[in-house]
């Protein structure tokens, strides 16, 4: 039995050009013009292109991906850096950041790979895995401070940074300044002249825009703001902050502002389970507006940031950079104060 033979009517799991271009009685160059679409001023038969693709299906031939898109210069695919550990999609604001990615793609026609901050990888070798060709572009999300930063500001790889703005690399955020001015001037229409604010655990410069801002207004307005920090992201109150809400009627504290609505919903079940009534003892404030995923006890009063446009302004400016058109370095999305029942 010759060679051509055994691979008739036999899928190979790994076939070649090689393979079909025996199956078709053709060379290999012949079969890659038809089959992936090779640049030559090849003429190939009617007879000879229909015997290739016989062959090709016969044998369950799959096109090289990555060969032909590193012959085009593009795969189509956008990537996602996501630096703050891995994205939960159980987490309201991680599912509306995948939400606008997913809604930039589909409108871009683009698809979406996603990288998370792999501690036990160097930097060099995640920017490799980033730079090495398999994306056209990356949305980054995360901390100035990051050493990938760095790596991927001073490449050739294009780059969009979204939620923290990083300076030199395009930035997609929404107006926590005027966020936290909106909040600084309600509680303080609200009659509240001291505040509890319950800082982001970790380096965010999203949510430290958000505190330095309202700080400022607080402090123009003539109000006491008294700083309070958790370890923990989903906002459970630790010693120091406890002890802050103990002292809250000496301190003249009836209003807490939280740096992200899971915050200000963990103090709010604290102060259920510690007899503090909402909002008639410590009323409370969030920040980002997400909905829930179950109908909540409260209505939160929080500002509505829509992460979503953003994510999806985000995979917009992207392509905008891709495509060589000339983007804005700084892109600001307007949010809006939610007035609920808990202030």
């Amino acid at each position: 039995m010759d060679r051509k033979s055994a691979l008739v009517g036999r899928p190979c799991k790994n076939v070649t050009l090689k393979h079909v271009a025996i199956e078709a009685g053709t060379s290999p160059f012949t079969a890659s013009v038809v089959l992936n679409g090779s640049r030559s001023n090849t003429r190939v038969s009617q007879a000879t292109r229909e015997r290739i693709l016989e062959a090709a299906q016969t044998l369950g031939y799959q096109p090289n991906g990555l060969a032909r898109a590193l012959r085009a210069q593009t795969t189509n695919i956008l990537g996602l850096y996501f630096g703050y550990g891995q994205l939960e999609p159980h987490d309201p604001f991680h599912a509306e950041i995948l939400t606008g990615l997913q809604r930039g793609c589909e409108a871009t026609q683009k698809d979406l790979m996603i990288h998370y901050s792999f501690h036990q990888y160097s930097v060099e070798q995640v920017f490799s895995e980033l730079a090495g060709g398999k994306i056209d572009g990356l949305v980054l999300i995360a901390s100035p401070s990051d050493p990938l930063v760095e790596r991927v500001r001073g490449s050739n790889l294009a780059v969009v940074a979204m939620t923290d703005p990083i300076e030199g690399i395009p930035s997609v955020v929404a107006d926590d300044r005027a966020g936290s001015i909106a909040i600084a001037d309600h509680l303080y229409e609200k009659g509240h002249r001291a505040v509890f604010y319950r800082r982001c655990p970790g380096e965010s410069a999203s949510a430290l825009r958000r505190f330095r801002a309202f700080e400022t207004r607080a402090f123009e307005l003539g109000m006491e703001v008294h700083e309070g920090r958790t370890s923990n992201w989903k906002g459970s109150l630790e010693a120091e902050e406890a002890g802050i809400l103990a002292r809250r009627k000496e301190l003249g504290i009836k209003a807490a502002v939280c740096w992200g609505d899971p915050s200000a919903n963990a103090l709010i079940s604290y102060c259920k389970s510690h007899g503090i009534r909402v909002p008639d003892d410590l009323a409370v404030v969030g920040f980002n507006g997400i909905e829930p995923p179950v109908e909540p006890v409260h209505v939160l009063t929080t500002v509505k940031a829509s992460w979503s446009t953003v994510a999806e302004r985000a995979v917009y400016q992207l392509v905008a950079v891709l495509e060589g058109r000339e983007v804005e370095p700084l892109t600001t999305l307007p949010v809006s104060l939610l007035v609920g029942n808990t202030t």
